[in-house]
């Protein structure tokens, strides 16, 4: 018979315990995207918004200032949710939005959509 050493016990208990915990951490990352989807479809909506005015060249500045920090929180945020290209596409717009020029913010409108796209599956 094999004698099973305390390093490949612990490396067992450690490989059964770590499917239950992972699946833990979904359930949990599932319930604070329920939670918070409607915050989150609320500010793709303001996005879009300003990506629309941005386009007709009417993106004052306080209004820019909210769009950038909502894209920061999108960018923040999206990734822990498993949305890495919400992320990089949230990140982009608040790259652009930080530094405007007329040429980056007519691409706000198109980018806005391109975020929608990328949560489509949890919207």
């Amino acid at each position: 018979m094999k004698k099973t050493s305390p390093d490949q016990i612990s490396t067992q208990t450690k490989a059964q315990t770590k499917a239950p915990i992972n699946d833990q951490i979904d359930d949990l990352l599932l319930q604070l995207w329920q939670k918070n989807l409607p915050t989150i479809r609320q500010r793709l909506e303001l996005m879009d918004q300003f990506g629309s005015a941005a386009v007709s060249g009417s993106l004052e500045e306080h209004t820019r200032i909210e769009a950038l920090n909502i894209a920061h929180k999108l960018a923040g945020s999206l990734g822990m949710y498993g949305y890495q290209k919400g992320t990089e596409v949230a990140s982009k717009m608040e790259r652009i939005l930080k530094s405007p020029t007329p040429e980056t913010l007519v691409t706000l409108r198109a980018l806005a959509a391109d975020l929608r796209k990328s949560l489509a599956a949890g919207l």
